[in-house]
C-alpha cells in the first residue's frame, strides 16, 4: 500500500492516558420517532437475520447494534454497547488508535442497545494487504503491533485482518472492540498463542501470515516480544517450505531467538 508519509514505528503506541473507567457509559433512551430520525439517509452495512447491525449515518458517524441473544446472560449486567464504549476508551488510555465513541443508547422498540462513534479513519489490513506490492513490510509492521499489544496486556478476542485499520500514515489500530479482555500486566506465552491462533481461523489471514511468517516474526521480535515455541514451529514450517535453500537459510525460529 503506498504511504503518504514515513510510517511510524507500530511498537511505539502512545502513552498511557486517562483512567478508562472514568468514562461516561450511561445509556440514554430512544423513543422510536427518535431512531428513524437518526437513521434516516443511512446505509446499513452490516444485518443479519434479526436485522441491522451496523449502519452508516447521514452525518458519518456509525450506529452500531447490539441484540440480547439469551434472555439471561451477562450482557443484562454489562451490555455489548457498553463493553464497546468502555473498551475503546480504555484501548485509547494505552495509547492504541481505535474509534471514538459519542453515546450509549438503549431503543426499547427493537429491543437492541447502541454505540454511536466516528469511524477510524483508513482501510482494513486484509483489503492493503490484498493491494500491497510489499506484503512483507505491512506483516512485519503488524508483528510488531501485535508484540505491543500483548506488551501492553490487551487479548483482542476479535483478531483478524477486517478488525485492524492501517491508516494512510501507516499507523494501525483496532475496530469492533467489543469482545476484548484487558490485563495490568503482559500477556503470557498461552494467551499470546491463543490470541494468534485466532487468525487461524480466517483461512486468507492465515495464508497471508504464513507468506510473511518470517517478516512477521521479525516484527514482533523486534518490538520486544518471545513468540511461543508452538507458534515459532509453525510459522518456521512455513518459512522453510518456501525458503530458497541456497539464497536464503534462516528461518522463523532465527528471528525469535535470543
Amino acid at each position: 500500500m503506498a504511504s503518504t508519509g514515513p510510517r511510524m514505528g507500530l511498537s511505539r503506541l502512545a502513552p498511557l492516558t486517562t483512567n478508562p473507567m472514568a468514562i461516561d457509559a450511561r445509556f440514554h433512551l430512544l423513543a422510536a420517532a427518535a431512531y428513524q430520525d437518526l437513521v434516516a439517509g443511512g446505509t446499513v452495512l452490516e444485518a443479519d437475520g434479526h436485522g441491522d447491525k451496523l449502519i452508516a449515518l447521514r452525518d458519518g458517524r456509525y450506529l452500531k447494534l447490539f441484540r440480547r441473544k439469551r434472555l439471561l446472560s451477562s450482557a443484562l449486567m454489562w451490555p455489548y454497547a457498553r463493553r464497546f464504549h468502555v473498551n475503546a476508551g480504555a484501548l485509547r488510555a494505552r495509547g492504541v488508535r481505535t474509534v471514538a465513541t459519542e453515546r450509549l443508547l438503549r431503543i426499547p422498540h427493537i429491543r437492541r442497545t447502541a454505540v454511536i462513534y466516528r469511524p477510524l479513519p483508513g482501510e482494513t489490513l486484509r483489503t492493503c494487504l490484498r493491494k500491497a506490492a510489499d506484503r512483507g513490510t505491512l506483516l512485519r509492521e503488524l508483528g510488531s503491533f501485535l508484540a505491543a499489544l500483548h506488551r501492553r496486556g490487551v487479548y483482542f478476542r476479535s483478531l483478524h485482518f477486517g478488525n485492524v485499520i492501517v491508516a494512510a500514515q501507516g499507523e494501525f489500530g483496532l475496530i469492533d472492540v467489543a469482545d476484548l479482555e484487558l490485563r495490568d500486566h503482559p500477556l503470557g506465552p498461552r494467551q499470546v498463542t491463543r490470541n494468534l491462533r485466532h487468525l487461524m481461523r480466517y483461512a486468507e489471514d492465515w495464508a497471508l501470515v504464513r507468506a510473511g511468517a518470517r517478516e512477521f516474526c521479525a516484527g514482533y521480535a523486534a518490538a520486544g516480544g518471545t513468540l511461543p515455541a508452538t507458534l515459532v514451529m509453525l510459522l518456521a514450517a512455513a518459512v522453510s517450505a518456501d525458503a530458497d535453500p541456497v539464497s536464503d537459510s534462516s528461518t522463523c525460529a532465527d528471528t525469535t531467538s535470543g
